[in-house]
C-alpha cells in the first residue's frame, strides 16, 4: 500500500485561521472552512509558489516543493509565451 502526500497542506493543529495564506495565494487555493481555519481547496491548481507558506506567521504550511517548474514566475511565464513552454531553473 502507498501513501500518497499531497502537494500542499495545512496543519490544522498550527492554523490559527488568520487568513493571510489565502490573501497571498495567486490562485485562492487556501479557504477558510467551517471551523475558522484553512484549509486546501482543489491542491491540483498549486504552482507551489511557496507564497502561502513562507507568509504564515505559524508555519501551518507544509508544501511538498519540487525543483523547477514550479515557481509563479514559470506559470506566468508561460501563460504570455506558450511558445517557450519550459521551466525556469
Amino acid at each position: 500500500m502507498s501513501v500518497v502526500i499531497p502537494k500542499i497542506f495545512i496543519n490544522p493543529d498550527l492554523c490559527t485561521g488568520c487568513g493571510i495564506c489565502g490573501e497571498v495565494c495567486p490562485f485562492g487555493i487556501p479557504i477558510q472552512n467551517d471551523g475558522g481555519t484553512y484549509e486546501i481547496y482543489e491542491a491540483e491548481r498549486c504552482t507551489e509558489c511557496s507564497a502561502c507558506k513562507r507568509n504564515c506567521p505559524t508555519m501551518a504550511i507544509v508544501l511538498q516543493e519540487k525543483k523547477g517548474c514550479g515557481c509563479l514566475w514559470n506559470a506566468r511565464y508561460v501563460a504570455k509565451n506558450p511558445q517557450n513552454n519550459s521551466c525556469c531553473g
